[in-house]
């Protein structure tokens, strides 16, 4: 499978790691290349989101402020950061793409049970 040219480096190398592992298994068609891309670009996400919120922090403060009875009254409200949200869409989606390319542990033992074993002691009776 080659990479989509539009891959960022990062991207690139999460793509021929998957890749990898489809070639592996000997699953590996480039048919599925556009959805390894975007399995791609999630984990990118994934790394770039989890970067921002190891050093900045989950949580970001807003001010604002307004007028009561004539006096200016200043009100913090501390929120979640947008990252907090992007960070679990590209999570979930990942791990959606993770499944439909039958690379997650329960789809592994989807495949390995369709797989038929050698012949046993008592295939006679």
């Amino acid at each position: 499978m080659v990479p989509p040219i539009h891959l960022s480096d990062l991207a690139q190398l999460l793509f021929n790691e998957v890749a990898g592992l489809l070639h592996a298994e000997g699953r590996a068609e480039p048919r599925f290349a556009q959805h390894v891309a975007l399995l791609a670009i999630r984990l990118e996400q994934v790394q770039r989101f989890q970067a921002v919120l190891e050093t900045a922090g989950d949580t970001c403060t807003s001010r604002s402020v307004r007028k009561v009875d004539g006096e200016p009254v200043v009100q913090e409200m501390i929120r979640a950061r947008p990252e907090v949200a992007m960070l679990s869409d590209a999570m979930r989606q990942a791990q959606s793409l993770l499944g439909e390319l039958m690379l997650n542990p329960s789809a592994a033992l989807k495949i390995a049970s369709g797989k038929a074993e050698g012949a046993g002691e008592f295939d006679d009776f």
